[in-house]
């Protein structure tokens, strides 16, 4: 029910955490997989990895807010793959400890633009596709955050997840007759490169003990299984929803 072999799937900020274990995850199952991020060096290394394990996939340099780099990720992922069948739209960014007196406009429009913008642009250009080929499958990077208003988290990251929520719903409302799923996944504070620098030990347990009912932290390959059964075949009646991996939400 995971089987994607023949399939081709693109996923943005792949070069680390996450991304880069949903990469892994679809070459394992068989799909060629387009690597967007702007970090080169730990993309071309996810590369190598699935090449290693006999997979196919790319890299491919990207600033998921611009858009014209967008447009050239989707037609490059085509033009070198074969198609686009799946995305995974995992590009997003927040901050630690702020609040809605000490956001400052630069911090807000940036967040909105990394963790909204870039889903938002990246469907722009990734349905067209779909929609020629007669389908496809689109899972969004929400976070419980935005589904939770008790959990911690940025007002601007907050709301720009709660975004990501409702725009995945939209569209999977306007083109579920274009035979294309959109689905997200929300994470709980998962274990990430970024949450290992911005986050302390003391800071990652009162997170968890607080805001879930693990007091852990989730793995990146835990948030990687549910993106691979929404991209499935497996999921094929699953559409317009945010499952959360998170160790439960209280």
């Amino acid at each position: 029910m995971t089987d994607l072999n023949g399939k081709v799937a693109l996923v943005t900020g792949g070069a680390s955490g996450i991304g880069r274990a949903s990469a892994l995850a679809f070459a394992q199952a068989g799909a060629a997989v387009a690597i967007a991020d702007l970090d080169p060096a730990n993309g071309d290394a996810v590369v190598r990895e699935i090449e290693a394990a006999g997979g196919r996939a790319i890299f491919i340099a990207t600033d998921a807010t611009e858009e014209a780099q967008v447009s050239r990720m989707v037609e490059r992922t085509v033009a070198e793959l074969g198609g686009l069948d799946i995305a995974f739209n995992n590009v997003g960014r927040g901050e630690v400890g702020a609040t809605i007196v000490s956001t400052t406009v630069e911090k807000w429009d940036w967040i909105l633009a990394t963790s909204l913008k870039a889903t938002w642009l990246s469907m722009k250009y990734e349905i067209p596709v779909m929609q020629a080929a007669g389908g496809g499958c689109i899972v969004n990077m929400a976070s419980t955050a935005g589904i939770s208003p008790q959990i911690s988290g940025s007002p601007a990251y907050s709301a720009a997840k709660a975004g990501v929520v409702q725009l995945t719903r939209f569209a999977a409302k306007a083109h579920a007759p274009d035979n294309i799923r959109v689905n997200s996944v929300a994470p709980g504070l998962t274990s990430t490169p970024t949450v290992e620098a911005w986050f302390t030990e003391e800071m990652k347990h009162a997170v968890t003990s607080r805001d879930q009912f693990t007091d852990r932290l989730t793995r990146p390959e835990e948030v990687a299984a549910a993106v691979l059964f929404l991209a499935s075949p497996g999921a094929s009646m699953v559409t317009g929803v945010t499952v959360p991996v998170c160790g439960g939400l209280p």
